[in-house]
């Protein structure tokens, strides 16, 4: 990795993607449990089993520390979307199928996805899609040849939403429990 990854904003349909501000944790915070909650109720499953909803602002802050955490505005500065990216190594991940059989991962970053949120309100509007194009952007920027994310497959729409964009199922984690898929995507090809 080069260092500390300076992503660009994307603006699109009024809707700018960012990096965010420290002073947007709380709203962030607010998106992140208002979506959620709904994400719990879409998929069956227990609001106990996610650690999201346990966060504070302080933690949201210390994640822009240790990764990116990138925010959609739109034209009045509101917080209507969000994403967390996080650059692990294929330790964090030793269930991992792709990484057991493909050699060339085995030592290389991951950028890994998480906190992945959308107003209520403004779905439908391709604001999800320009977060995780961003995400991939940065990715291809890092030169990081994998990405990787969770979701739950009882979520059909959300699940539907990143197989729609090329990522795949790699393995199901049920310890949690409920099936909880890692999604993988190998955006670009690496540049020597």
């Amino acid at each position: 990795m080069s260092g500390s990854p300076n992503p660009e904003s994307t603006r699109s349909c009024e809707i700018t993607v960012r990096p965010a501000l420290y002073r947007e944790a709380g709203a962030i915070n607010r998106l992140i449990r208002n979506s959620m909650k709904t994400y719990c109720s879409l998929s069956g499953v227990s609001e106990d089993h996610l650690d999201s909803l346990k966060e504070s602002i302080g933690d949201i802050v210390e994640s822009m520390k240790e990764g990116i955490v990138l925010v959609a505005v739109d034209s009045a500065s509101k917080v209507v979307g969000t994403v967390r990216l996080f650059f692990l190594g294929p330790e964090h991940f030793p269930d991992a199928t792709i990484l057991k059989t493909d050699d060339r991962l085995r030592d290389r970053n991951i950028l890994y996805i998480a906190r992945f949120a959308v107003n209520q309100k403004e779905r439908g509007r391709g604001i999800g899609s320009l977060l995780i194009e961003q995400a991939e952007n940065i990715a291809q920027s890092e030169n990081i040849p994998l990405i990787f994310l969770h979701t739950s497959l009882w979520n059909e729409a959300v699940s539907g939403f990143y197989q729609n964009r090329g990522y795949s199922i790699d393995s199901i984690d049920l310890t949690r429990g409920y099936p909880r898929a890692l999604f993988f995507k190998m955006p670009f090809r690496e540049t020597p």
